[in-house]
């Protein structure tokens, strides 16, 4: 297989949720493969820090500020990443949240919250985006899911439940897209030292447990998942669609406690 199969020189990535540590890293994995990046998130300061990392990859890059969990947001989005390039080939779904509760103490306000952010945002983005796709007769949409979309955990109902949606959208989405030449897929993370369960790691047992089930000793890093992503952006995967690609060190296949 030549490297050329990885390149993704002259596409344009769109990343949501590109101001955190993981979608920080899947910008700067794909611009060092060759793409332009539109990094979008809430943080207008951690955005400005993620474009000048692809630029030091003499790639260029834009900003859009925004909130996925709103419909008007997600409108606007849609707009400007055509606009800055004229063109978007990926899109990497990667916004998310959570609400670290027990299911009984959940609010109807964390309730919408999660759904809005993690499914409907992401799904509304995507028929968005996958107008422009259509247009080109090409494109690759990834969804950043997660374990818990198949396995329990505490604190996760709502954020697990979000995560196994997405994967049977994923599903939908590559069947039905498949004649536009539109590839969906998802990644899904395991336990990561970065990131949203950072909370839940206050009190050292938790994240002593995680890496005791997990087969390879530690949680996911920087530089783990970006790999993933590039792949399955690339032509490497081009016969590779409506599959998750799980990134996890084994967590999801081991029982020890």
């Amino acid at each position: 297989m030549s490297e050329d199969m990885f390149s993704l020189k002259g596409k344009v990535a769109l990343v949501t949720g590109a101001s955190g540590a993981i979608g920080q890293e899947i910008s700067v994995s794909l611009a060092r493969a060759g793409a332009d990046i539109i990094a979008m998130g809430r943080n207008m300061d951690r955005l400005r820090k993620t474009a000048e990392m692809v630029k030091k990859h003499k790639r260029d890059s834009a900003i859009i500020s925004g909130d996925i969990s709103k419909m008007e947001d997600v409108e606007r989005i849609s707009r400007e990443s055509f606009t800055h390039f004229g063109r978007v080939d990926i899109l990497v779904n990667n916004a998310g949240t959570n609400v670290f509760k027990k299911a009984e103490d959940f609010t109807e306000g964390d309730f919408n919250l999660i759904v809005n952010t993690n499914l409907k945002g992401s799904f509304f983005l995507s028929r968005l985006i996958a107008v422009g796709m259509r247009k080109n007769n090409a494109g690759n949409i990834i969804f950043i899911t997660s374990q818990l979309g198949k396995t329990a955990m505490n604190f996760a109902c709502l954020y697990g439940a979000t995560k196994a949606a997405l994967m049977q959208i994923t599903r939908s989405l590559a069947f039905e897209w498949a004649k536009y030449n539109i590839r969906v897929n998802s990644v899904s993370p395991g336990p990561w030292s970065t990131g949203m369960l950072e909370p839940a790691f206050k009190n050292g047992k938790t994240k002593e447990a995680l890496i005791r089930m997990t087969p390879t000793r530690r949680l996911g890093e920087e530089g783990d998942i970006g790999g993933a992503i590039v792949f399955l952006a690339s032509d490497a995967s081009r016969h590779i669609t409506g599959q998750d690609l799980i990134v996890d060190g084994g967590f999801s296949i081991s029982r020890i406690a």
